[in-house]
């Protein structure tokens, strides 16, 4: 039994890695616990999803905030903005940056709006993760206009609500103003909501980051803002620094996939899972979404750069959460 279960895992390996042929790093498993939500963070670590057996996701995110208290996992990816705080409240904190893994992947929508309009306060604004880093851009360019109702705990929760608006730019009798989102989430809610005969040209698309950018262009120049990020365990760190090093570097080798050949990325996750239902449960989407939001090079989802991402650390964290608390 034991030599059947060698033999098969050496050849899902063999599977999933039949298209990386010029790097050695899939050639064995890990054997780390992680945690991560589901949605545009999973993409690069796409590979680790389907290679290590303690990789777990999430579609309530929220919960994953307890777990910078305790031991349970050797890594933890969450919205790096919310864990630098949270690191910063503990006396003896038992996790530490590692990686930025997205950086722009926030859109907001305004519904039948013209190309000039803004939010205003008493507009029915929709939104998601009040202490998340997409909201603390919305409302260091528009302010604090949010209703508080409005708010959801998860992107997923969300987009459930928006799937529900009708060609009226209504949800149950009450119009809809504008909503905060994120990819891949929007490019599902185009789709569904063409082929639910709402028209589409009617709804105005403005890139969060291009915006905040604009808004503070003579304090923040970079192209991305700080996301989700892979934490390490300090102490895991200290005794599997090998270890470590071969994750950081397998996401890396993702990170390059996903930006620049998406095709084989979904294809490789095909493989794997060959029901788009399993795939949607597993990373938040779909391989159908990742061709369509990663295509001809415009990194949809908001993937950090290898060749950025160096920059994008603990201190750029800082400049941010320092720009975007001076509305406070």
């Amino acid at each position: 039994m034991k030599r059947s279960f060698l033999i098969l895992s050496a050849l899902l390996i063999s599977t999933l890695t039949s298209c990386h042929a010029s790097t050695n790093i899939y050639n064995e498993k890990l054997n780390y616990k992680l945690l991560m939500p589901v949605g545009a963070p999973a993409l690069p670590l796409y590979m680790e999803i389907l290679m290590e057996d303690n990789v777990e996701t999430t579609s309530t995110p929220a919960t994953i905030t307890a777990e910078f208290s305790n031991e349970n996992y050797d890594f933890l990816v969450f919205d790096s903005t919310q864990v630098v705080n949270i690191l910063k409240q503990q006396e003896n904190p038992l996790y530490e940056f590692k990686l930025m893994l997205t950086g722009g992947n926030f859109h907001l929508l305004g519904f039948n709006k013209e190309s000039d309009s803004l939010p205003n306060e008493g507009e029915n604004i929709y939104s998601f993760q009040k202490a998340g880093t997409a909201n603390k851009m919305f409302v260091n360019i528009y302010g604090d206009i949010i209703p508080e109702e409005n708010y959801f705990d998860a992107v997923g929760n969300l987009q459930t609500e928006l799937l529900k608006l009708d060609s009226n730019f209504s949800i149950d009798g009450e119009n809809i103003d504008w909503a905060v989102i994120s990819e891949p989430q929007l490019t599902n809610l185009m789709t569904k909501w063409s082929q639910n005969g709402i028209d589409t040209s009617k709804i105005l698309d403005i890139n969060l980051q291009k915006a905040f950018k604009e808004a503070n262009s003579d304090k923040y120049t970079y192209d991305y803002v700080p996301q989700a990020a892979l934490f390490v365990r300090k102490e895991y760190e200290e005794e599997n620094e090998e270890v470590v090093k071969k994750v950081i570097e397998r996401i890396d080798n993702a990170v390059n996939d996903v930006i620049n050949d998406p095709e084989n990325v979904a294809e490789t996750i095909d493989e794997k899972f060959t029901d788009q239902n399993e795939q949607t449960s597993k990373f938040g989407f779909n391989s159908t979404l990742i061709k369509n939001v990663q295509k001809d090079g415009k990194n949809g989802f908001g993937i950090v750069p290898t060749s950025i991402n160096e920059e994008m650390d603990e201190t750029i964290i800082n400049q941010f959460l320092s720009i975007v608390n001076q509305n406070k």
